[in-house]
């Protein structure tokens, strides 16, 4: 979803300014024309230097309030939206700053005597290094955020898109290898998963997104972990069906008693989006909840799941909202209060 490219820190951003500084040529009609020419030169080419390469990086990252919802809120689960501001902010002030301190050192140079443009170009460049230390901690809040946001994956809004939520370690990374392109991690372990994960799968001429979200516990919203967010986040946007599962063998972790008590409060969040039940691991046994059974390790049951799930799927929009040309229905002002 977000293209963003390398980004230096302070010490290498000065590094390759100055690396550039060195390389840079001059000509004119005299030695004095020269050596002022190449002076200019030195400090132009470290100073657009980090000024552009600042400058790209603000120009980068995207402009967060004009972001889909889902997205927006994902970038504030995970790097924090306000931090992210100030980091761009203080980088834009420092190319910007770059720029003036170029500007004024080539006019300088270009009126000075011969014998003080070692010390003018000397001086330049003492100005400018101090600039980039001073957001030596924004560029590293960038490198930082550029990790995170370069997770988060390329969704289509067009597309059905149904999201598959319960506790951790039930079987949900599992399930969408099974039955899609999508290939999220697998271990026996909870909480593997660490954020959204997008799969893609057909049925007949429609093309369906299968979300694997992290694992939710049964608990308040202000007690939730920033993984857990993501999936809160997904189902309020993005889901137009959820796939629920249960472990009924309990080899998740979790008595069946919790999950089904996280089951009733997504039911009770989201009324208006289709949910599917899975027993999930019946190859292990455990009891029988009245819903569907099946198994992501060995297929069984996965065929009809995905029939009943691209049915409900293609009913309604994103959050419950019909999907055009259904009918009209409102969706709920309180999505994603009361988990």
């Amino acid at each position: 979803m977000f293209d963003l490219p390398s980004i230096l820190r302070a010490p290498e951003l000065l590094d390759k300014a100055l690396g550039r500084s060195a390389k840079a040529t001059a000509k004119g009609r005299d030695r004095a024309e020269r050596t002022r020419n190449l002076a200019v030169a030195k400090v132009q080419t470290a100073g657009h230097t980090i000024e552009s390469t600042l400058h790209g990086y603000v120009k980068a990252f995207p402009t967060l309030d004009r972001l889909p919802p889902f997205y927006r809120e994902l970038v504030d689960i995970l790097v924090d939206r306000d931090r992210l501001r100030k980091h761009l902010g203080a980088v834009d002030w420092a190319a910007g700053k770059a720029k003036e301190l170029t500007r004024e050192y080539a006019r300088r140079i270009g009126r000075a005597p011969v014998q003080e443009l070692p010390a003018l170009r000397k001086e330049a460049f003492g100005r400018l290094s101090p600039v980039v230390r001073q957001v030596a901690g924004d560029l590293d809040g960038l490198v930082e955020a550029r990790i995170a946001l370069r997770k988060v994956p390329s969704l289509d809004p067009e597309l059905p898109t149904i999201v598959v939520a319960g506790y951790p370690n039930v079987g949900k990374s599992a399930l969408v290898r099974a039955v899609s392109t999508g290939k999220p991690k697998v271990a026996a372990y909870p909480f593997t998963t660490q954020g959204v994960t997008v799969g893609h799968f057909e049925r007949g001429y429609q093309r369906f997104q299968i979300l694997d979200t992290p694992g939710l516990l049964d608990r308040p919203m202000e007690k939730r972990n920033r993984i857990e967010r993501q999936a809160i986040a997904a189902l309020r946007y993005l889901a137009t069906a959820v796939l629920f599962l249960l472990d009924p063998s309990e080899t998740c972790g979790f008595p069946l008693d919790d999950q089904r008590r996280l089951l009733t409060s997504v039911e009770a969040t989201f009324p208006d989006v289709p949910l599917v039940v899975l027993e999930n691991k019946s190859d292990l046994g455990g009891p029988a909840a009245g819903h569907l059974r099946g198994s992501a390790l060995t297929g069984d049951g996965l065929a009809e799941l995905m029939g009943i799930l691209a049915e409900k799927a293609t009913s309604r929009g994103p959050g419950g909202a019909p999907r055009p040309g259904g009918p009209s229905r409102p969706s709920p002002s309180s999505a994603g209060r009361a988990l």
